[in-house]
């Protein structure tokens, strides 16, 4: 593993805390941070590739909203380096 896998691993994990304690705390945005912990920590989970799996053929128009934001993100990336 990289140092950016145990940054994104980290990050993921620092986000599912915040999703658990958002569910309990009416200030954070409990689902919100939970999504995202699930996004970083799905090449790691077999668990979690599915469930995203499962919500992409169930919500189709939001994996390809979610899709098309990754790719604009992964251009403007490239074009800063």
């Amino acid at each position: 593993m990289t140092w950016r896998d145990y940054l994104r691993v980290g990050l993921g994990v620092v986000m599912f805390i915040l999703g658990i304690l958002g569910l309990v705390l009416p200030v954070l945005q409990g689902v919100l941070f939970l999504i995202i912990s699930a996004i970083l920590l799905a090449p790691y989970s077999r668990w979690v590739q599915k469930q995203l799996d499962r919500g992409e053929a169930r919500f189709p128009w939001v994996a390809a909203r979610a899709r098309s934001i990754t790719q604009r993100w992964s251009r403007k990336a490239r074009s800063d380096e």
